[in-house]
């Protein structure tokens, strides 16, 4: 398995726990379910560190759920904390997020002498 597969699993299951735990203590869940996006957003080492954030979060749930002998409850904190380590051991082999700019083929792109007529108040498309 690549490491970005297993990201993707990770993904689902924090997902899935996130979503156990929103059920069963919206809090967690949120913060759960909140740290999972946020880490798909980030660049792999603030990735590690917001994985490490849930990785907490789910132990937490995982705990809680455990002394109050919710199933629920430990499930979505398992999930989400396992899920969460996963992703802080894979951080730094993961590629970071794409961010393309969409730019038609057909569009040219603005050039200086454009730029420069708009600064003098021309218009530049006529």
């Amino acid at each position: 398995m690549t490491s970005a597969t297993g990201a993707r699993v990770a993904l689902m299951l924090a997902v899935v726990g996130g979503t156990l735990l929103l059920v069963a203590e919206p809090a967690l869940g949120l913060a759960a379910l909140a740290g999972t996006g946020a880490g798909v957003l980030l660049r792999p080492g603030a990735r590690a560190a917001m994985a490490a954030l849930v990785l907490l979060v789910g132990a937490g749930a995982l705990v809680l759920g455990w002394q109050r002998q919710d199933a629920l409850l430990t499930v979505g904190g398992c999930l989400v904390a396992a899920a969460a380590a996963a992703v802080t051991v894979l951080a730094g082999r993961l590629p970071p997020p794409h961010r393309r700019e969409r730019v038609s083929e057909d569009s040219e792109s603005p050039s200086r002498d454009s730029w420069a007529a708009l600064d003098r108040g021309e218009d530049p498309t006529t």
